[in-house]
C-alpha cells in the first residue's frame, strides 16, 4: 500500500511540473514599447480626427527623421535588390489621385499600366517598395520617387527625394526650397505644423558679479553651423501637414558630403487605417 502511495505522489508531482514548464508568462509576450503604443492609442481614441491625424503625422516624421546623419541612399533604402513577394490579385479600393499623376490605392498593374516603369528595392517595414521613374507628372527638383504597395497591393505611401544642393554653412538655399515647398503643400493639404529641435551652443557670458560663466543657448533655424547641425542631427527640421486622407512630411538632410536635400513623405491614411484594423483583428 506504501508503494502504491508513493507511486500517486509522484505522477502527481511529474504533473505539476509539466504544466509549470508549458505556461508563459504574459509579461513575456509584450515589451515596454507595446506597453506604450497601447497607452497611447486608448488616449488618442477621446481627440478629434484632426489631432489624431497630427499626432500620427508628427511621429512619422520623427520617424523618418530618426537615422542622422542621413546618407543618400538611406538605410530605409538599401542600394540592393530582393526578391519580389508575389501578390494575389484583390486590390479593389477605389483610386482617387496622388502625387505625381498617380492614383492611391492602386495596385502594382494598374501603375504599371500608367505607363510608370517600377524597379522593385528592399523597403525595411515597408514590403512591396518600388523606385519609380517616368511618372505622369514631374517635378524636376526631385529624382528619386519610391512607392510601397504594402502586402494588399495599394498604393500607400510615396517618397520623394530631391536632388542634391551645394549649400552653404548656413543652409540657406535648402531652406529657400524648404519654405517653397513648405506653402505648396499647405495650400494643399492644410494644417501645417513645424517641429524645430535646435542644436544647443556654448554661450560665454557673466554673472551678476561679473564673473564670466559658460552657458548653453538654442542655435536659431540658419545659424553659420546650421548645416553641420543638420548633418550631426543636433538639429532637426520638419513639417507636417494633413487632411482626412493623405498627411504628410516635408523635412531637411545633409549627406556625408555636405550637400542638403528635402524629402517628401506621402502616407495614405485609409490604408494605413485599414491594414492596422486587419492587424487588430487578426489578434
Amino acid at each position: 500500500m506504501k508503494k502504491i502511495i508513493m507511486a500517486v505522489i509522484g505522477v502527481f508531482l511529474i504533473s505539476n511540473a509539466a504544466a509549470e514548464d508549458d505556461y508563459t508568462s504574459p509579461n513575456l509576450l509584450f515589451d515596454d514599447s507595446d506597453i506604450i503604443v497601447r497607452a497611447e492609442t486608448t488616449a488618442s481614441q477621446s481627440q478629434d480626427a484632426n489631432k489624431q491625424s497630427e499626432e500620427q503625422a508628427v511621429n512619422s516624421a520623427k520617424a523618418l527623421l530618426n537615422q542622422t546623419p542621413r546618407k543618400l541612399i538611406s538605410e530605409e533604402i538599401p542600394a540592393f535588390k530582393s526578391i519580389q513577394k508575389t501578390l494575389p490579385q484583390t486590390n479593389s479600393a477605389q483610386t482617387f489621385p496622388a502625387p505625381f499623376g498617380l492614383l492611391w490605392n492602386a495596385s502594382i498593374a494598374t501603375t504599371r499600366n500608367q505607363g510608370v516603369l517600377l524597379d522593385f528595392v528592399e523597403m525595411k517595414d515597408h514590403p512591396n517598395s518600388y523606385q519609380a521613374s517616368r511618372l505622369p507628372k514631374m517635378v524636376d527638383f526631385f529624382d528619386r520617387i519610391y512607392l510601397s504597395f504594402g502586402d494588399t497591393d495599394e498604393l500607400y505611401r510615396i517618397l520623394a527625394y530631391s536632388q542634391l544642393v551645394d549649400d552653404d554653412a548656413s543652409a540657406n538655399k535648402i531652406l529657400s526650397y524648404y519654405k517653397t515647398y513648405s506653402e505648396y503643400l499647405n495650400k494643399k493639404y492644410g494644417n501645417m505644423k513645424q517641429e524645430f529641435i535646435p542644436a544647443k551652443v556654448a554661450k560665454k557670458n557673466k554673472d551678476a558679479h561679473g564673473k564670466e560663466i559658460i552657458t548653453e543657448e538654442d542655435a536659431p533655424i540658419g545659424n553659420p553651423e546650421f548645416l553641420t547641425q543638420l548633418e550631426n542631427g543636433t538639429a532637426v527640421l520638419f513639417s507636417t501637414y494633413h487632411n482626412d486622407k493623405i498627411e504628410v512630411t516635408l523635412s531637411i538632410s545633409v549627406d556625408g558630403d555636405k550637400k542638403s536635400y528635402i524629402v517628401i513623405d506621402y502616407r495614405n491614411l485609409q490604408v494605413i487605417k485599414q491594414q492596422e484594423n486587419s492587424t487588430i483583428d487578426a489578434l
